[in-house]
C-alpha cells in the first residue's frame, strides 16, 4: 500500500496522542540523507524521533526507533530548521482532508526572545514530495516560505514556486469528488454513467484520496468487479465502511507478510484483500512503518550490493579467463622444449657429419624406432658445437618457462574456481551473508574498502546453517567461503565433509563418527541443493572424512584439496530432503 491519505491520517492521529499531551520539545534536528529529516523530541519522561522522508520511493512520516548516521556537515535546510525550531513545541497536526499533506504547527521562540509560530509542511507525493518551512501567518492568513528541502524555481513550476520569501501555495487539489461531502444520489448518478466499467477504475477516477490499494479494498469488501445498478448500494456501503474508519480513527495497523514472514504490504486497517498473505497486527502504525521500510531499504540495499558484487566478480572472472587463455598459448609455445633437446642431442651425436656455415641439416632420429629424418635449423655464423649449445640453452629456457607457466596457470584456475564459488554464494545468500562476502572481496582487493553501511549494524558474523537428520545427526552447511573456513576449523577429524563435485557449492559437514545411510544421504542432498547443480539430475557429490581435507597454502578462503573420497549421485529434491530431516 502506498503511504496514502488514510495512512497519513492514522499516523497524524498517533503523533497527536503521543507528542502533544507530553508537551514534547525539539531537542535536536538532523538530516542523515538529502531526502530524510529527523526531529528529536524530548519530554520529561521520554524521547521521541520523528522521521520525515521525501524519497520518491519511500515518502512518509512516522516515529522511529532506528539509528541513523548524520553527515559531518549538516545541509543548509537542516541548519535552517535548527535556527527556527530548536526548542519549539508542537501546537497541532493538520492534515489537508484526504490529501497527502500534513502541516505541523510549532510554537517557537525567535532570536529576540519573542514567541512566534512556524509551520513545517510535509507534502508526501512520490517524486513531488517536499518539506517546506513557513513563517508565521500574516494578517491575511498567508504564509511566507523560509526554505524547503527541495527548491522549486519558477522555470520548473511557474504556478507554484517554492523558494524563500515566496508565498506558500498548497498543491492543487485533485479534480475529483470529495467522498466525505458526497451523498448516495450523487454517487449513484456518477456510477450510472459508467455501467460495465471495472469498479477499481471507477473509484480511482472519481473519488479523491483513493489509492489503488484502497480501490481494491473497496472492491473486495463490496464483492463486485464491474459497475451495475445492482452493485451501486454494495459499493456505496463499502466506501462508507472505509470512510468510517477515517473519520472515527478506528485503526488496526496490519502488516501483510509472505510465508517466510517477509513484509509484502501494509494497511491501517484489517484488509479483506489479503489473499494468501499472513497478517501481523501492530499497536502502532509508526512501529509497523518502521519495520516495513527497514525491510524494504535492506532489500534494496541487498539488491544493489548483490548486483555490484556479481558485476565485479564477473569482471574478474572474464579477466582471469583471458589470462588463462594467454597462459595456455604460452604453455603450448614452451612445450617445444623437448624438440629443442632432441635437436641438441642429434647434433651432438652427428657433429662430424655437420658442415660449417650451413643453415639446415637433416639427421636421422636415433631415439625413434622408425629413425625418421629430423630437419634441424642452424645459425650459419655459429659452429656446429655452438649450435648444439644454442639448442640446449633453448631447451633449458623452455623447461623453466613451462614450470613457471604451469604454476601460474594452476593459480589462475584456482582463482577462477574461487571467483565462481563467490558468484554462486552471492546469488543465493541473505543480507548478512552478503556483507561477509563483501568483506571477503575487500580483503582480497577485488573491491575497494567501503564505509560501513548504517543498515549493516553491529551484527555478529552469520553462522553456518544447521540441520538435524532423521537419525539425529547434526548437519552444518556453509553458505560462503568464510562460513566454510569456520566449518573446517571447528569440525572433528572423523566428521564427514561433503561437496558437489567439480562445481561451486556449499561445504557440508555431517557430525559424528558413526553416520547412518540416511544421514549421509541427507548431507549429500544438502550439498547438491546448495550447489550450482541444484536444478540438475544426478549431481555427483564427493564425501570424505575431515582429516582428508587440506587447505591449499596461500589460496583464497574456502579453497581445499581432498583425498579418500567416495562419490554419491543425488537428484536435488526438497520433498525428499524434508523426509531425510527431523521435523
Amino acid at each position: 500500500m502506498p503511504f496514502d491519505a488514510f495512512v497519513l491520517h492514522c499516523v497524524a492521529g498517533e503523533l497527536e496522542e503521543k507528542l502533544i499531551p507530553v508537551r514534547a520539545k525539539i531537542s535536536k534536528i538532523s538530516q542523515p540523507d538529502p531526502n530524510e529529516l529527523l526531529i528529536h523530541f524530548r519530554s520529561e519522561n521520554k524521547n521521541y524521533i520523528l522521521l520525515l522522508s521525501v524519497n520518491a520511493a519511500r515518502a512518509r512520516i512516522h516515529l522511529t526507533s532506528r539509528h541513523f548516521q548524520s553527515p559531518p556537515a549538516p545541509p543548509s535546510f537542516c541548519m535552517l530548521l535548527r535556527k527556527h525550531l530548536t526548542g519549539a513545541s508542537i501546537l497541532s497536526f493538520e492534515q489537508v482532508p484526504l490529501e497527502r499533506v500534513l502541516k505541523i504547527h510549532f510554537r517557537a521562540i525567535n532570536m529576540r526572545g519573542q514567541e512566534t509560530q512556524k509551520t513545517l509542511v510535509a507534502e508526501l507525493m512520490e517524486r513531488r514530495s517536499n518539506l517546506i518551512l513557513l513563517d508565521e501567518p500574516a494578517a491575511d492568513g498567508k504564509q511566507s516560505i523560509l526554505g524547503a528541502i527541495k527548491a522549486v524555481p519558477p522555470f520548473m513550476n511557474r504556478f507554484r514556486t517554492i523558494l524563500p520569501h515566496h508565498t506558500y501555495v498548497p498543491p492543487p487539489s485533485q479534480d475529483k469528488a470529495h467522498p466525505l461531502a458526497m451523498d448516495y444520489n450523487f454517487f449513484a448518478m456518477e456510477a450510472a454513467r459508467e455501467q460495465g466499467k471495472p469498479t477499481t477504475e471507477f473509484l480511482l477516477e472519481k473519488l479523491r484520496g483513493i489509492s489503488p490499494f484502497l480501490a481494491r479494498e473497496i472492491t473486495a469488501r463490496a464483492g463486485i468487479n464491474l459497475l451495475s445498478a445492482e452493485a451501486w448500494p454494495k459499493l456505496w456501503q463499502a466506501v462508507q465502511e472505509l470512510l468510517l474508519l477515517y473519520t472515527e480513527k478506528k485503526w488496526e495497523p496490519t502488516l501483510l507478510c509472505n510465508s517466510k514472514g517477509e513484509p509484502l504490504d501494509f494497511a491501517p486497517f484489517l484488509p479483506k484483500q489479503a489473499g494468501g498473505a499472513f497478517l501481523r497486527q501492530f499497536s502502532s502504525m509508526s512501529e509497523l512503518l518502521d519495520e516495513f521500510y527497514l525491510y524494504r531499504e535492506k532489500s534494496e540495499a541487498k539488491k544493489n550490493l548483490q548486483q555490484m558484487i556479481i558485476r565485479q566478480v564477473n569482471h574478474y572472472i572474464t579477466k582471469a579467463r583471458k589470462k588463462e587463455n594467454t597462459q595456455l598459448a604460452e604453455l603450448e609455445s614452451a612445450g617445444k622444449g623437448e624438440y629443442y633437446r632432441l635437436c641438441g642431442e642429434l647434433l651432438k651425436l652427428n657433429l662430424h657429419a655437420v658442415s660449417e656455415k650451413v643453415s639446415t641439416v637433416y639427421l636421422p632420429n636415433l631415439y625413434s624406432k622408425e629413425a625418421e629424418t629430423v630437419k634441424i635449423t642452424l645459425e650459419p655464423y655459429l659452429s656446429p658445437s655452438e649450435n648444439v649449445q644454442r639448442y640446449f640453452k633453448k631447451y633449458r629456457k623452455a623447461a623453466s618457462a613451462t614450470k613457471k607457466i604451469s604454476a601460474s596457470l594452476t593459480a589462475t584456475r584456482e582463482e577462477i574456481n574461487y571467483l565462481e564459488s563467490i558468484l554462486y554464494s552471492a546469488e543465493k545468500c541473505d543480507w548478512q551473508e552478503l556483507q561477509e562476502i563483501r568483506l571477503e572481496l575487500e580483503d582480497g582487493e577485488y573491491l575497494p574498502r567501503l564505509a560501513k553501511s548504517p543498515l549493516q549494524g553491529n551484527n555478529p558474523a552469520a553462522k553456518p546453517h544447521k540441520f538435524i537428520a532423521a537419525g539425529g545427526e547434526e548437519i552444518l552447511v556453509g553458505r560462503n567461503n568464510r562460513q566454510n573456513e569456520l566449518l573446517l576449523r571447528h569440525a572433528d577429524p572423523a566428521d564427514l565433509w561433503f561437496h558437489a563435485k567439480e562445481m561451486p557449492g556449499a561445504h557440508v559437514i555431517l557430525k559424528g563418527r558413526k553416520a547412518g545411510k540416511e544421514g549421509i544421504e541427507a548431507a549429500a542432498m544438502l550439498a547438491a541443493i546448495h550447489s550450482r547443480g541444484a536444478r540438475s539430475a544426478n549431481v555427483p557429490v564427493d564425501y570424505t572424512q575431515v582429516m582428508n581435507i587440506h587447505r591449499i597454502p596461500g589460496a583464497k578462503p574456502g579453497m581445499v584439496t581432498y583425498t579418500g573420497q567416495r562419490t554419491i549421485f543425488i537428484t536435488p529434491d526438497h520433498e525428499k530432503l524434508n523426509e531425510l530431516l527431523k521435523r
